[in-house]
């Protein structure tokens, strides 16, 4: 992955500045009322799809056992775990 170039990053930086400044000079009030009127952002994303895979026994009760330590359902875990190994693949 390349870096972004530097004209790039300063116009950034710039930009930053200009809107911390522009909230800075804002009231509570003002903020409350550009709340009141904001729409919801609403990120949409595909429909998940069910994925047969075929494990090992201990390997489901390991994996079942960990995700009760974490609070979560297992087959989330499996998700979590596959999303972040095809990131670190990238």
């Amino acid at each position: 992955m390349s870096k972004v170039p530097k004209e790039i990053r300063e116009a950034l930086k710039k930009e930053a500045y200009e809107w911390e400044d522009a909230a800075r000079r804002e009231t509570a009030q003002q903020v409350e009322e550009m709340l009141e009127g904001a729409e919801l952002f609403k990120a949409t994303r595909l429909p998940r799809r069910p994925v047969s895979v075929r494990l090992d026994p201990q390997d489901i009760s390991m994996l079942k056992r960990v995700a009760r330590r974490k609070g979560i359902p297992y087959s989330q875990l499996v998700a979590i775990w596959v999303h972040e190994r095809i990131e670190e693949e990238r």
